[in-house]
Order: C-alpha cells, then structure tokens, then sequence
C-alpha cells in the first residue's frame, strides 16, 4: 500500500476529520485531499514538505519516517523530475551570497542574462514536476481492499443473514456509491473489480451493475455510507441500502437454497 494511503488509512481509522485537521492548521482543504491522494504537484511547491509535514503531525504518526518516505517518492522520476528539497541551513547560506552582491551589478547585462537562464531552468522543472502524477494502477492499488486486507488489518463486527425475496433470476444488481469507493465481484474462478473516484464522481462512473444467476458469489465493498444497493429485475425491486451500512469494508456471500445474503461487518484492529 502507498505511504500517503496508509496515513489516509489510519487517520480514518482513528476517526480524524480532515475539515478539523484544515481548520487547526490554516490549510486549504483541497491540499490536504491533494496530499491524501498523493497528487503533490497539486501544492504550492514551497509548501509541499511544510504542509505534509502538518498534516503528519496532525495524525500523530512518526514525522521523521513519514519525511523519508515523502522524499522518497518525490525524487522516484528521475533526475529530470526530482523535487528537491534545500535544508534550512542550505537556504540561509544561499541568501547570504545574494546579499553580498552589489546592488549595480545586478542589473549588469551578463548577470540578467544568467538570471534569466535560471529562471527558464526553474520554469522547466516546475513543469515536469506538475506531469509527476501518480498512475491509474497507484490510485487502483489505493483503494483496493483484497481478502489478506480483510485477515490482516480487520476483524468481523458483525455477521447478519437477509432473505433473497426473488427465485427467479437472473436479477440485476446495482451498487451505487457517492464517495471513493472499491466493489470486487468475485466467484472461485473469476472475478470483476469496480473503481470509484473522487474527481471522476458522476452519474457514468459512480454505478457498479451486475447480473447475477442466482449462484453463489461474493461481493467486497469499502465502505457503504452515502451509497445504495439494490436488487432488481422486471418483476422485482429490493432495497438493501439500509440494512448493510458500515464505515468501514464489509462483505456478502450472495448464497441459493435458500437465497439469501451474508453480510460480514469489518472494523479495523486496535
């Protein structure tokens, strides 16, 4: 799992609001989704490592390894698209040597012409850093929740049995999510995973539909707050939206004879 994945992660877990953590720290909402979202070239360039390291701290998880790994993954592109961070002490010296120039040689042709090469440098960097954003499959890996997830980071809440009211199949089943959402739809043989994104949140991607045949299949949702699920088909229509909430991931065996849903209910481990 990404590192700024896992800090999302763990300040869900610890129910942390983001709109708290803005408000304490003076910093503009959409960055601290940018930082959630590892999209760094989103912040002011300044502020990138003053903001994450807010952020961090706000959480209460381990600044000196969360700087390490921001580093880390900043400077992954290359050369060519290295965000690089110049210590305090680095910044300092470098302003002192601006002072101890002259103010009349400034303006002297050869040191504009110097000036204007390195700022054309800093331009060129700046736009291959803001191209350095993460992938399709980083987001995927984000959000997807597996199996092992469930075994590892949580345990069973709840586990409740609801009664399947159609036999005659198949059924469409429509699982629509209004936040960032994961559904795997998945047998012993194959399976089918959905993504939902927060920046592509509308009526054409927001929606999972399948149909299903009335044999045994199970399905793994994130989570399922401010979403509906519902069961359909020309002669039958059954809401479950209300029956299955949970603020973290949850799972359903869809099961024949009788046919019935199985819905396990996951917090995550202390």
């Amino acid at each position: 799992m990404i590192f700024y994945s896992r800090y999302k992660k763990f300040r869900i877990e610890n129910n942390i609001d983001l709109k708290d953590i803005s408000k304490r720290t003076k910093i503009d909402l959409k960055y601290l989704q940018s930082i959630e979202k590892g999209k760094f070239a989103e912040l002011p360039s300044v502020y990138v490592k003053l903001f994450f390291k807010a952020y961090i701290n706000e959480i209460g998880v381990d600044i000196n390894e969360a700087l390490h790994e921001l580093d880390t993954f900043l400077n992954q592109g290359g050369t060519s698209k290295k965000l690089k961070f110049i210590p305090d002490n680095e910044k300092s010296e470098k302003i002192s040597i601006m002072k101890a120039f002259d103010t009349e040689k400034i303006f002297n042709s050869s040191v504009i012409t110097g000036l204007g090469f390195f700022l054309f440098v800093i331009i060129i960097s700046f736009s291959l850093n803001s191209t350095n954003e993460v992938s399709q499959k980083d987001l995927e890996n984000e959000l997807r929740i597996t199996k092992s997830d469930l075994i590892e980071f949580y345990s069973v809440r709840s586990e409740e049995i609801l009664m399947l009211k159609s036999s005659n199949f198949p059924v469409t089943i429509r699982f629509k999510s209004n936040k960032e959402n994961y559904v795997h739809y998945f047998d012993n043989f194959s399976g089918r995973e959905f993504f939902i994104f927060e920046e592509n949140m509308n009526i054409q991607n927001n929606t999972f539909t399948v149909s299903y045949d009335g044999s045994t299949k199970s399905l793994i949702i994130a989570n399922t707050l401010d979403f509906e699920l519902i069961f359909f088909s020309d002669d039958y229509f059954e809401d479950f939206s209300e029956k299955i909430p949970n603020d973290f991931p949850i799972t359903i065996d869809l099961v024949s004879e009788p046919n019935s849903l199985v819905i396990k209910k996951y917090i995550p481990k202390k």
